[in-house]
């Protein structure tokens, strides 16, 4: 078992095109030295829309919402989408609006913040005076942040990367995440986002430690440097990275459900969102390793996955859901049947029984 990944890891490592090949920039997260400053919890039960709780003054505070961004760490980062945090984060930036120059966000100066943001300038002060136990007068110091690639692309779409028990992804549509550790990874072409946070979701990514290791890398799998050495393989059909990409958005929306059902997800539901993940992982290692799918399995996916016609945002989500169902009880019956035999034959990554419907 191990000398046949072995050598699946030396076929990986072989692959010419990486990530940072295709991508527009590869940068990490923000630093600060205040975390408890610009980290803010929600309330529990809930509240108004400027109203959070300041984890080190130990208190409610009120903000303005302009200033307050959704925060991604890894202890709740997920695959595709993004589970929601009990976390939000305050950043007093705002675009600076120069005409004929780059897009660049800047820190409001405090006699700016006084005016058009009291209430955070309140908190800031109040922060450093109490926790900080500085009187001085309030500073752009005393509430800015380090991370120079990631204001530049900031509210621009880009991926997400994070590493918690592996390797995951999640594509952020608005560009508004704020996130620390991990990684943030803006591509040259914007049409192929949904096939890369697939592949960096599929058991590719699962096998990418040992190429690090082979390759001597040892820092963080999420670390710039080091994903973007990160082998990436296209399609070599418009058919199949379709269907990818549509697969993605599937699990977009399966994500998001699972997320939102604070009472429990349901067996039905999980059983729904893993068989759309094993079909995205199906054709991803094809794309890598095979592209030999059994022409019978494939006819089936052709004729089933397609993108969904209405809003995968509205609030018609059972009968998106029973749409989803449906398309996986079609899928299955052609791979019960005993013309589709599959095994990709990669140890411990897929395999495709016929008899039990399982993969």
């Amino acid at each position: 078992m191990f000398a046949k990944q072995d050598k699946i890891v030396e076929q990986i490592c072989e692959i010419p095109v990486t990530l940072g090949d295709i991508s527009k920039s590869i940068f990490g997260g923000i630093s600060t030295q205040n975390s408890l400053l610009h980290r803010l919890a929600l309330p529990e039960e809930g509240g108004s829309d400027s109203y959070y709780l300041c984890e080190g003054l130990c208190r409610p505070v009120f903000l303005e919402p302009e200033l307050v961004y959704p925060y991604v760490s890894g202890a709740f980062s997920e695959k595709f989408a993004f589970r929601p945090s009990p976390y939000r984060f305050m950043l007093p930036y705002e675009l600076s609006s120069a005409p004929g120059k780059k897009k660049e966000y800047k820190v409001i100066p405090p006699e700016e913040l006084k005016t058009r943001f009291p209430m955070a300038y309140e908190r800031i002060l109040e922060f450093k005076r109490k926790f900080r136990h500085d009187t001085s007068p309030l500073k752009t110091a005393d509430y800015s942040i380090k991370g120079r690639k990631f204001l530049e692309y900031f509210n621009t779409p880009k991926i997400i990367a994070t590493e918690g028990y592996h390797l995951q992804a999640a594509y952020d549509a608005a560009g508004n995440h704020i996130f620390e550790n991990g990684c943030g990874i803006v591509l040259k072409d914007p049409s192929r986002y949904a096939y890369i946070t697939a592949v960096l979701n599929s058991s590719i990514a699962r096998l990418f430690p040992s190429v690090c290791k082979s390759e001597m890398m040892y820092s963080s799998y999420t670390a710039p440097v080091v994903i973007k050495r990160f082998p990436i393989v296209f399609p070599d059909n418009r058919l199949t990275e379709d269907l990818i990409n549509t697969v993605s958005s599937y699990l977009v929306f399966l994500n998001k459900e699972k997320y939102a059902r604070d009472y429990g997800v349901p067996e039905w539901l999980r059983e729904l969102t893993v068989f759309y993940e094993q079909i995205s992982n199906l054709l991803v290692l094809d794309t890598y390793f095979v592209n030999d799918l059994d022409p019978e399995l494939m006819n089936a996916l052709e004729e089933n996955i397609h993108p969904y016609a209405g809003d995968m945002n509205s609030e018609e989500n059972d009968s998106i859901l029973s749409a989803l169902y449906y398309i996986k009880q079609q899928i299955l019956e052609v791979a019960n049947s005993e013309k589709s035999k599959f095994n990709m034959g990669l140890p411990g990554m897929l395999s495709f029984s016929p008899s039990s419907g399982e993969f």
